[in-house]
């Protein structure tokens, strides 16, 4: 018979955010996008500055601030969430590392999604600007709101994604 553990996500969720939180504010106060450049043109040169940390411009941006909040996002999901632990059921060590390797794979797919989503409309500054504000709007703000949305869409991908290859593979948290 199995000893059913109760693992409670709220810390992993808090940690998530907080470093998804300060990867955002690190990258926009190197590149110059921040809260004191609320014009458009600040913005853009703010998100022209931040693509070009990866050699490309204003299109380039999302990719760039959503990096690192990706990755660490899906670090800390794995560790927390995903980790592997001695005593676990083949099945649960099976869906564990389905997920670790899932949530990775979401990240990248975040990332990817997110600067297909700011070009949509099309890769003009103003096309971008664009997209950003309507993004923002949804969340009640405006462009850098939308910024800031876009750059962590990736890491609810990487969990969701993960989540849902734990649940596929039969994770039921158990251990032996």
């Amino acid at each position: 018979m199995g000893v059913k553990k109760v693992v409670d996500n709220t810390g992993a969720v808090a940690s998530v955010a907080i470093s998804g939180a300060a990867a955002g504010a690190a990258v926009s106060a190197a590149t110059g996008l921040s809260v004191a450049a609320t014009s458009g043109a600040g913005i853009t040169t703010g998100l022209a500055a931040a693509g070009g940390v990866i050699g490309g411009g204003m299109a380039m941006a999302p990719a760039a601030l959503a990096a690192a909040p990706a990755y660490l996002g899906a670090k800390i999901i794995n560790n927390t969430l995903f980790k592997n632990e001695t005593g676990l059921l083949k099945k649960e060590h099976d869906a564990r590392a389905a997920a670790r390797k899932a949530t990775g794979i979401g990240a990248a797919a975040g990332i990817a999604g997110a600067s297909a989503a700011t070009v949509a409309g099309g890769a003009s500054g103003a096309a971008i600007m664009s997209t950003l504000v309507g993004i923002g709007g949804m969340v009640g703000g405006g462009a850098i709101a939308g910024t800031a949305v876009v750059a962590l869409a990736p890491v609810a991908a990487a969990g969701a994604i993960g989540y849902g290859v734990y649940k596929l593979f039969g994770g039921k948290r158990k251990l032996n």
